[in-house]
């Protein structure tokens, strides 16, 4: 059997430009659906990798954890240790404050003028109650005071004076207050 083909050449070109055009735009739509497919799939991989990989470290995470919690508790205890050492270094620098306050009280008393009877510390203040024979021997007094390093300046103050009868005779009972330095800061004032 022979075959005519009736149909013009033209229309016949068409058609197969037509068919091409499909088969390209079919073939284009399966690699695209294929492209994405496969890129579906391979995050999906990674995703799961991703995920095993985070269960890991949760793990490690929590394994070390108490390891954190005993650093934290080390940490507390080095802070409190430090806190102790620098208190006890606190105490140790002026530890001897009282004793160089009688020691310069027992250089500062006029001999034979002035007795002290009371002596009290509040932090860096001292109250001094005592006797003296006049006013000039509590003036002198405070001057004496006045001159010492370990002393502010300008802080002395006659809080009283009043006349009182002891044993017949006639005496000034006083009371003096002052702030001190201690040892450690009248030092530094003195390298100054």
């Amino acid at each position: 059997m022979i075959q005519i083909n009736l149909l013009p050449v033209r229309v016949q070109k068409k058609q197969d430009q037509a068919r091409q055009l499909l088969l390209a735009y079919l073939a284009t739509v399966g690699i695209l659906i294929f492209g994405i497919g496969y890129l579906w799939v391979s995050n999906e991989m990674e995703i799961d990798s991703l995920k095993g990989r985070v269960d890991r470290v949760k793990g490690e995470v929590a394994k070390y954890a108490k390891f954190e919690a005993a650093l934290d508790q080390i940490k507390k205890k080095k802070e409190l240790v430090d806190k102790k050492r620098q208190i006890i270094t606190d105490l140790q620098k002026d530890r001897d404050t009282v004793v160089r306050m009688l020691a310069l009280l027992s250089v500062q008393v006029p001999p034979e003028k002035v007795w002290l009877e009371k002596l009290l510390q509040t932090g860096n203040t001292m109250t001094l109650d005592g006797v003296a024979l006049s006013n000039e021997a509590i003036v002198e007094f405070m001057r004496n005071l006045e001159s010492s390093p370990y002393i502010e300046k300008g802080t002395i103050n006659l809080v009283h004076s009043k006349q009182s009868t002891i044993k017949d005779m006639k005496l000034r009972e006083f009371q003096v207050t002052y702030k001190f330095y201690p040892f450690s800061e009248a030092q530094k004032k003195m390298k100054m």
